[in-house]
């Protein structure tokens, strides 16, 4: 896609012209949305969608060991427990490293003293629209005072880096996206720093 988000890479086609919105629900996360634009033969479509009413922030901390700290988290939606790395949303105003510390700290009773911004992604971008804020936290310190949300029902633990890798590739139980995703931009930036 170009600068101006219409067209991109030779021969795109420029984003089709939303005709009509509606919200059809909505809750304090997200809200339902409906679209009225034309298919890419011209007729008319309606295209549903969940949108986000914040971002969020996914947080990859590595102990000074290499070890990571991860969580096994009961999501509702599978009915089952997965593992992935702590995440939240985004507060109003404020910044996604801020966020990352906030929630690190809430969800594991790590603090980090550095953090690097390893960039945003758009998670499921064809479903649901929320920018999803990547970030390392490393030289943690642990300072315990963890605080879950009523229906949070996490269980922190620690692990390798390859034992993540193992539980990432499971074809024995579902797999969350937070895990992939930020063993994915975790090998990136051990890459580039290598």
């Amino acid at each position: 896609m170009s600068a101006t988000g219409t067209t991109g890479v030779d021969g795109e086609q420029p984003v089709p012209s939303v005709t009509g919105r509606r919200i059809a629900r909505e809750n304090r996360y997200f809200r339902t949305v409906e679209e009225d634009l034309p298919d890419r033969h011209g007729q008319p479509y309606t295209y549903h969608f969940c949108e986000s009413l914040w971002d969020a922030v996914l947080v990859i901390p590595l102990l000074d060991d290499r070890r990571l700290i991860v969580e096994r988290i009961y999501r509702h939606p599978y009915h089952a427990w997965m593992w992935e790395f702590p995440a939240g949303g985004i507060e109003t105003g404020e910044a996604p490293l801020h966020a990352a510390a906030r929630e690190l700290e809430e969800e594991t009773g790590w603090r980090p003293n550095r953090l690097d911004d390893l960039g945003p992604i758009e998670a499921i971008p064809g479903l649901v629209r929320m920018r999803l804020h990547l970030v390392l936290a490393r030289d943690l310190t642990h300072v315990g005072g963890i605080s879950h949300e009523a229906m949070e029902h996490i269980q922190v633990a620690q692990m390798t880096i390859d034992e993540a890798w193992a539980a990432a590739a499971s074809t024995t139980e579902p797999v969350s996206a937070f895990l992939a995703l930020g063993l994915g931009r975790l090998e990136r930036w051990r890459n580039k720093c290598s």
